[in-house]
C-alpha cells in the first residue's frame, strides 16, 4: 500500500501541530526511549488504530535519528517515564533528534490509520512518499542550518514501525522534498486564504474588523499587500519578522529568545511546591495552565503572573526596536503563537497603546487560532505554487 501525504509541521518547543494529508495533529512535543512495550497481553489492533496518536509507541530505524522504540507525545507524556524535549534556549531544533522522531511517528500513525480506512485491515507494510514544509525560529535559521535540517528529512529512507498492541505494521517514509523556512513568514498565507484557497473569512477577523470599523465583506485579501510586523510569541522563542504581501523582507528579520517557556521555566520550581511534587516536567504545567478545570490551575496562573510580565516587557521592547528599525512603516502588528495566549492579558493592552501611539493596527489573533497559525500556513505552503516552483527547481539543480 503506498500513500503521497502533503504535511506542513510546526515542531514547537511545547507542541507539535502538525497537518498530515490535511489532518492536524496538535500533542506535547516531547518522547521517551524505552526498552519494550507496555502491554503484556494482545490489545485489539482496530481498538487503538482510532485514537492511535494518544497512545503513539514507535520503533525508528533511521539515519537520521538515534534507533529505538519510543513512546511519543500525550503517551510518553502520560507514561511517567524520563522524557525528551527540547531545552528552551539550549537546543538547536536541527541538531536534536526530537523533531525527527516525532514527526516520522506522526507520519506513520496517519500512514496506518489511513490504510485501515481504506481497507478495513491492518496491513503489515506501508510505503508513504512526503512533501514537507517546515520550519526553524529565526534566531537559528540561516541557509545552513535550514539545508541541514532539510538533509535530515530527505537522506532517508526511514523505516517506521508502527505498534498495534503487539501487532507490528512497518511504514517506509520517503521525502521527495522538504523545504525549511524561517518560522512566521508561513502565516501569511494562512491570513489570506482558507483551506480551499478561498480568501479567509470568519471570527478570526471579528475583533480587527470591529475595532477600526472595517465591517461588510471583511476578508483575508485585505492583508494581500500589507506591511505586517508579525510577533510569534513561542515557548522558546518570538519571532519579529516583517513581511510585505507574500515577501518576506529579510533586513528586518529579527527574533529573541524570550517566550512563555522562560516564564514557565522560572515558574516552575514554586508550582512544584505549591503542589507538593519534588518534580514535574514543564509540559505538565503547560497542560495545567490551557485547562482551566484542572485542580492546580489557579495555583498554576499565580505562580506564572510575575514572570510573564517579565517576558511581555522583554516583547514589547523587542517590537519597538523593530519599529524602529521600519521608521514606523507598518500597517499591522499581528500576534499569534501559543504564548501569545497565555500573555494576553498583559501583552495586549501595553500593545494597545504602542499601536495607537504608532498610528498601526493590531491584529491580536484569537486563542482558538494563535497555536496553529503556523501549521496552517506551512500546510497552505506545501500545497501552493511557490513550493512547488522551489521543488522543480531543486530537482533541477540535482
Amino acid at each position: 500500500m503506498q500513500f503521497h501525504f502533503f504535511v506542513g509541521n510546526d515542531n514547537g518547543n511545547s507542541e507539535h501541530d502538525i497537518f498530515v494529508d490535511g489532518k492536524l495533529i496538535q500533542q506535547p512535543n516531547v518522547n521517551c526511549a524505552v526498552d519494550e512495550l507496555p502491554w503484556s497481553e494482545e490489545q485489539a489492533p482496530e481498538g487503538i488504530v482510532k485514537n492511535l496518536q494518544d497512545q503513539l509507541i514507535v520503533t525508528i530505524d533511521s539515519p537520521s535519528a538515534r534507533p529505538g522504540m519510543y513512546y511519543i507525545g500525550k503517551f510518553a507524556l502520560d507514561s511517567g517515564e524520563l522524557l525528551d524535549a527540547m531545552q528552551v534556549g539550549l537546543d538547536y531544533k536541527y541538531d536534536v533528534d526530537l523533531p525527527i522522531v516525532n514527526t516520522l511517528g506522526q507520519i506513520a500513525s496517519v500512514a496506518v490509520q489511513k490504510a485501515f480506512e481504506e481497507d478495513k485491515g491492518i496491513p503489515e507494510m506501508i510505503e508513504v512518499q512526503v512533501d514537507m514544509a517546515t520550519a526553524l525560529p529565526i534566531t537559528q535559521h540561516t541557509d545552513e542550518a535550514s539545508a541541514k535540517f532539510e538533509r535530515k528529512f530527505t537522506v532517508g529512507p526511514h523505516y517506521v514501525t508502527v505498534h498495534l498492541g503487539k501487532l507490528r505494521v512497518t511504514v517506509k517514509v520517503v521525502f521527495d522534498y522538504a523545504k525549511v523556512v524561517p518560522e512566521a513568514t508561513p502565516v501569511t498565507f494562512a491570513l489570506q486564504k482558507d483551506e480551499e484557497g478561498n480568501w479567509r473569512e470568519g471570527d478570526i477577523f471579528d475583533e480587527f474588523a470591529n475595532s477600526y470599523e472595517l465591517q461588510g465583506n471583511f476578508n483575508g485579501s485585505y492583508f494581500k499587500d500589507k506591511r505586517i510586523l508579525h510577533t510569534d510569541i513561542g515557548d522558546g522563542s518570538t519571532e519579529y519578522p516583517i513581511t510585505e504581501g507574500n515577501k518576506l523582507l529579510r533586513q528586518f528579520v529579527h527574533g529573541s529568545n524570550h517566550g512563555a517557556g522562560y516564564a514557565i521555566e522560572e515558574a516552575l520550581n514554586e508550582f512544584n511546591g505549591l503542589i507538593h511534587l519534588p518534580d514535574s516536567p514543564r509540559q505538565f504545567f503547560s497542560d495545567v495552565i490551557k485547562n482551566p478545570t484542572h485542580k492546580y490551575h489557579a495555583k498554576a496562573i499565580k505562580t506564572l503572573r510575575r514572570p510573564l510580565e517579565g517576558q511581555a516587557k522583554q516583547i514589547i521592547t523587542n517590537i519597538r526596536k523593530q519599529l524602529t528599525k521600519a521608521r514606523n512603516e507598518i500597517d499591522v502588528i499581528c500576534v499569534y503563537g501559543g504564548g501569545s495566549i497565555l500573555m494576553r492579558s498583559i501583552l495586549h493592552p501595553m500593545l494597545k497603546e504602542l499601536c495607537e501611539e504608532r498610528e498601526i493596527k493590531l491584529l491580536y489573533i484569537p486563542p482558538q487560532y494563535a497555536v496553529t497559525m503556523n501549521a496552517k500556513g506551512l500546510d497552505a505552503f506545501v500545497r501552493g505554487k511557490i513550493y512547488e516552483a522551489l521543488k522543480e527547481r531543486a530537482k533541477q539543480a540535482v
